[in-house]
């Protein structure tokens, strides 16, 4: 395992222990209803549908002789095409009328999703990839939600699709990113920059969360009021 690989590793494993002490996890330990999952759905959604979008965007700022890593951003935004459509899936099965899904997006959320388009149009597919690492590879982060999800709502497997299908795809996808990193990120410019965006995007997910828990304790608020 390359020493830029491990230092991702080290990066992102410090961004989760920040997410895991927040708000938003203490909330969704103890959930007895869908609501705060539900608006979790919501953000996961409005993130999602651009990611791959950004991802071919990527390819912009690359040489033409960047041959191999173009067609490893194409090749994996072509496949991440329409993965919003699980979260809208899961949604749907809990009977969450789909109108929610043209609610904006919270600030974070459309904060995470503009610095994306940022470093894809400025900075390429090899920055992008710090993003690609932890996205692809956050499942044994969020397994323990996920148990909540089925022990304390009774939600099905079919009913979160988007973690639980999604992780397959993924799972894949998590391998080849690696290989890219390892194979494509040589240059010292490129290594920080991969880095960065490992950091901000995964610190502005923990900033997502948190915007949902806020969200969450706000409409609970006006409910008992």
């Amino acid at each position: 395992m390359s020493n830029l690989i491990n230092e991702l590793k080290e990066i992102c494993d410090y961004e989760w222990s920040k997410i895991k002490r927040g708000q938003f996890f203490k909330l969704a330990m103890e959930m007895d209803s869908p609501d705060l999952y539900v608006l979790a759905m919501v953000q996961v959604y409005h993130y999602t549908k651009y990611n791959s979008l950004n991802q071919a965007s990527a390819v912009f700022p690359e040489s033409y002789k960047n041959i191999g890593l173009i067609h490893f951003a194409l090749k994996h935004a072509m496949e991440e095409l329409g993965h919003e459509n699980m979260a809208a899936h899961d949604l749907k099965s809990l009977g969450i009328n789909e109108d929610v899904l043209k609610s904006p997006p919270l600030p974070a959320t459309a904060a995470l999703s503009g610095y994306l388009d940022s470093v894809a149009m400025k900075l390429g597919v090899a920055a992008r990839l710090g993003y690609s690492f932890w996205a692809e590879d956050s499942y044994e982060h969020l397994q323990p939600l996920l148990e909540v999800c089925k022990s304390r709502l009774g939600l099905r497997d079919d009913q979160m699709t988007f973690f639980i299908a999604h992780a397959e795809i993924d799972a894949q996808h998590a391998k080849e990113v690696e290989m890219a990193i390892t194979k494509w990120v040589t240059s010292d410019i490129d290594r920080e920059n991969i880095k960065q965006v490992a950091r901000v995007t995964l610190n502005l997910t923990g900033k997502i969360l948190e915007d949902v828990a806020e969200q969450y304790l706000e409409r609970q608020s006006n409910d008992n009021a």
